[in-house]
């Protein structure tokens, strides 16, 4: 048996350039990967793809399915039950569905011989979503283009950071349609990037308006810098101060009873593999 942490991930900072000649955004992003985790547990079975979790989606949208579809394919086998786990939120902006493809790539990849190619690894990534190749890499790193061109530093985040999870689940296509419709023409680009900084948040507020009392709410913990991961919904906060941030984590604890909030370290890759060899 096999089992992994796949981790969630937070845009430090987000910019929107433009969009492509293929209809996906051009984007510049500072991102780094926390320990919030969803835990996959893989078991290799009689000829059959088996893809258990909670999420009520077709087989063909569960992003799990296809990651292991494409492996199991590409070394012509069948035969593994995968249990996925869910503790990262869904449409929070955490990436944790993508990040669960990365994991089941990679360790279908090493624990199933033989190994293909990183390069070929990284193909059948971008194949899968823009965010999965993000999670192959993980730490701390600047992401471009439509998020598959990845420039990883080798030093992590000092901070520790406070996540708030409203009770919320934001439509990435509905936000960035929001951008270009009402927002983009608006919009002044900081270059270099401000952390912190997030140019999809008003389309989301736009949107979503009921995610101004938990802008407000991360904003009052006066964190050394706070944003909108991704399209949202999850806020978070950054703190080098852990005495400042575990006061931040009880703050937000009480006062947003109905959110989900973390306290979260920063990791040096997208997963963790926890059992196996």
């Amino acid at each position: 048996m096999i089992r992994l942490a796949a981790y969630a991930k937070l845009n430090l900072s987000l910019s929107i350039l433009g969009l492509r000649q293929d209809g996906f955004h051009e984007l510049e992003s500072i991102v780094q990967t926390i320990d919030l985790a969803d835990t996959i547990t893989i078991e290799f079975i009689a000829r059959t793809l088996v893809v258990e979790n909670n999420l009520a989606i077709p087989q063909d949208d569960d992003l799990v399915w296809r990651a292991a579809n494409l492996v199991l394919a590409d070394k012509k086998t069948k035969g593994v039950r995968i249990v996925v786990e869910k503790n990262i939120p869904v449409g929070a902006g955490l990436g944790g569905g993508s990040s669960d493809a990365a994991a089941v790539l990679w360790a279908l990849d090493r624990f199933i011989a033989p190994s293909m190619p990183k390069q070929h690894l990284v193909e059948l990534a971008r194949e899968l979503g823009s965010d999965v190749p993000l999670f192959l890499t993980g730490g701390l790193m600047t992401i471009s283009g439509r998020g598959e061109k990845i420039s990883a530093f080798s030093e992590k985040r000092p901070e520790l950071f406070i996540l708030l999870v409203p009770p919320i689940h934001c439509a990435t296509s509905a936000v960035y349609a929001q951008f270009d419709q009402s927002v983009r023409g608006r919009r002044r680009r900081s270059t270099p990037a401000i952390l912190g900084q997030n140019e999809l948040e008003q389309a989301a507020l736009e949107i979503y308006p009921d995610l101004n009392p938990y802008r407000e709410a991360i904003a009052s913990v006066e964190a050394d810098f706070s944003g909108l991961s991704g399209s949202g919904a999850s806020y978070f906060g950054a703190f080098k101060n852990p005495a400042a941030a575990k006061i931040a984590y009880e703050k937000l604890t009480r006062s947003c009873s109905e959110a989900s909030v973390h306290l979260c370290s920063a990791t040096e890759s997208g997963y963790h593999l926890e059992e196996g060899c």
